[in-house]
């Protein structure tokens, strides 16, 4: 049991502690739902939870955040200036000490400013031994919904993106928009547009196309090439939920040649087979592993050639959720997938000397039963072929 203060105030010795900006940091979005451009004091001590803002933010952090106080800054803020006391981290030691507490645990990646400051005033200040929060790990439907509402906006984004397409003429193996050459800047840009009409908001989408594309982030530039493979990476965040969703399609304009089909079918059937493995228990290295099975199955090696990699040379997937990349890992080394888990499976093939890469991409929820993919653009022919 805690010790008691002398003013009657329960203790602990020991504390969870985040300095950080809503908007920045998913771990403290996640315990509090309160978003802010500028960072707050947050601490968990016991079976309590404490928020402690400026007076500008604490009145509407009463009505939209989660915590068992909710406290001004201002009450601490005259004694850290008179006892010599910096910012935010300052204004912390006192409220820590109050309570009795001596030891911390705060995020990987807490600012070394601010646990300096910390260490200075006598406290222990411990990263946490992997992921702050593990629970954000395992979405609930609310959650998984959240994702799925993002990912339907992405979708309706790139239907616009192929009819486009569809409208577009060739000349000389390029892509002819009104009879101007399409460019990767401009889908992007239609892309964002039609994102922003659904408060979506994404950041360093991908239009790669031909040779771009076995890069696997570039985010491609200048006019697009006919006949070759074009790569729509689409990861954009709600700007009212803060949930990602992770999208990639390979698409063509016009005719495609033998060995760009023969890519594509084999990067559709590796990611088949890697779904069809994603069910619960499941460790989700051998999702990985069926990926690579069926590349070397099929002949396509991976290695470096000519001082550039080609092949398959990335993981399969990755989380979900309040960050675009979070557990659980989908690669080499995995962890057993849980309910709960929001995934995304997206095998890739790059040759440069193919002047071509692939990549398909789709998020899935693991339930108590299997897995429900949250993604629905089609991934045939007669939508990936545009005529």
């Amino acid at each position: 049991m805690p010790a008691g203060s002398p003013d009657g105030i329960p203790v602990e010795s020991s504390a969870k502690l985040i300095i950080a900006a809503g908007e920045q940091s998913p771990d403290l979005y996640y315990r509090t739902g309160f978003l802010t451009p500028d960072p707050y004091i947050y601490a968990e001590i016991g079976e309590e939870s404490f928020m402690l803002l400026s007076d500008l933010e604490r009145d509407r952090a009463r009505k939209e955040g989660r915590a068992t106080h909710i406290l001004s800054t201002s009450e601490w803020e005259e004694q850290a200036r008179k006892e010599g006391k910096r910012g935010l981290a300052g204004i912390a030691a006192l409220f820590l000490k109050s309570r009795g507490v001596s030891s911390l645990t705060v995020p990987f990646d807490f600012p070394f400013g601010l646990a300096k400051n910390l260490m200075s005033e006598g406290f222990t200040v411990s990263p946490a031994d992997g992921s702050f929060t593990p629970s954000r790990a395992f979405k609930t439907r609310e959650e998984a919904d959240k994702i799925r509402r993002v990912q339907e906006g992405v979708e309706k984004a790139l239907w616009t993106i192929v009819a486009l397409l569809k409208k577009a003429t060739i000349r000389d193996g390029w892509i002819l928009l009104e009879g101007t050459r399409l460019t990767s800047e401009k889908v992007k840009f239609i892309l964002k547009q039609e994102l922003l009409t659904q408060n979506l908001i994404g950041q360093h989408t991908i239009v790669a196309g031909g040779e771009q594309a076995c890069d696997p982030h570039n985010e491609g530039s200048g006019p697009l090439p006919a006949h070759l493979p074009i790569v729509f990476d689409i990861f954009p965040f709600s700007e009212s939920t803060r949930y990602f969703s992770d999208m990639t399609r390979t698409l063509f304009k016009g005719p495609v040649a033998p060995q760009h089909q023969a890519l594509y079918e084999a990067v559709l059937s590796a990611q088949e087979l890697a779904i069809a493995k994603a069910t619960p228990g499941v460790e989700s290295s051998l999702l990985h592993q069926a990926v690579e099975d069926r590349f070397a199955e099929l002949g396509y090696k991976t290695g470096e050639v000519d001082g550039r990699m080609e092949g398959f040379f990335h993981g399969t997937g990755h989380g979900v959720g309040l960050e675009i990349h979070e557990e659980p890992r989908v690669g080499k080394t995995g962890v057993p997938l849980l309910p709960g888990h929001v995934i995304t499976v997206e095998p890739g093939l790059y040759y440069p000397r193919l002047s071509g890469g692939v990549r398909i991409e789709d998020m899935l929820y693991i339930t108590e039963s299997g897995a429900e993919n949250l993604t629905t653009f089609p991934k045939d022919w007669s939508t990936v072929a545009i005529p």
